[in-house]
């Protein structure tokens, strides 16, 4: 068992403090055995909620999951601490929270095919940038759209992957400019659109040797996201919850970059 085998139930829990979590996930980046020993914990939870797994296999639906990222924790009458899940609720509350969570990298399960997230992430980072830019007028971006050849050269050299900019304009979304963000201690390029109504739809792209594999949705801090993988890069496009149009922008987005 590696350092950190008696943790890692906590971890898939999500009863870890931030600090602590977060070195999880910086470990298991560069440890294969500490990723084996969570891929092994991930199978046991499975073996217990085969019965959910068509359920759970699912891409998760926006409404369900800020739903269940909003709902209060349950605390039995009379006990000073919410009680423990055990057995399979355990099993069904980790997949929960790690489809829906604050998840960064995810690791393909060799004998199960199962997405592991691991642990808070670099779209925690983005969902609060998103959040203080996109109410931005003047200064919603940094460079503007009419630099768009300086904006692709200067954020491929600043993430170290290449950063193009995709014509969404299909969706009725018009390009506007882009920022560099730090997120997971990694920089970031975030390119800004509006639409008709003035909502903001961003595309930010972190560079990175493990691409994430697929597409996945989830909602953060009220705004809903769709992550996927490319060559050298993770990407995610980032709009307001309810949008219902984020995954095709996202399909026509990873065609482009």
């Amino acid at each position: 068992m590696t350092q950190y085998g008696e943790k890692l139930s906590a971890f898939l829990d999500g009863e870890l403090p931030e600090a602590e979590a977060r070195e999880i996930e910086q470990a298991l980046e560069r440890d294969p055995a500490l990723l084996a020993e969570l891929e092994a914990l991930v199978a046991v939870d499975e073996s217990a909620k085969i019965a959910f797994d068509a359920e759970l296999s699912e891409p998760v639906p926006f409404e369900l999951a800020a739903a269940i990222q909003n709902a209060p924790t349950a605390v039995a009458a009379n006990t000073p601490t919410a009680p423990k899940s055990t057995g399979w609720l355990t099993a069904i509350a980790a997949c929960a929270a790690l489809l829906i969570g604050g998840a960064g990298g995810y690791f393909t399960g060799a004998s199960q095919g199962t997405q592991v997230a691991a642990g808070p992430s670099w779209l925690a980072d983005i969902a609060d940038y998103h959040r203080v830019y996109s109410g931005q007028k003047r200064h919603l971006v940094e460079v503007g759209a009419d630099e768009a050849d300086h904006i692709q050269t200067w954020l491929s050299a600043s993430i170290g992957a290449e950063v193009r900019i995709p014509d969404l304009s299909s969706f009725g979304l018009t390009f506007q400019g882009a920022r560099l963000l730090v997120a997971a201690g990694k920089p970031v390029s975030q390119l800004m659109y509006l639409d008709a109504q003035g909502r903001v739809v961003a595309l930010c792209q972190i560079g990175t040797e493990t691409p994430r594999t697929g597409f996945g949705e989830q909602t953060i801090n009220a705004f809903d996201m769709v992550s996927w993988g490319g060559d050298g890069a993770n990407f995610v496009i980032v709009g307001d919850t309810g949008r219902g149009d984020l995954d095709q922008i996202a399909l026509a987005a990873s065609v482009d970059t």
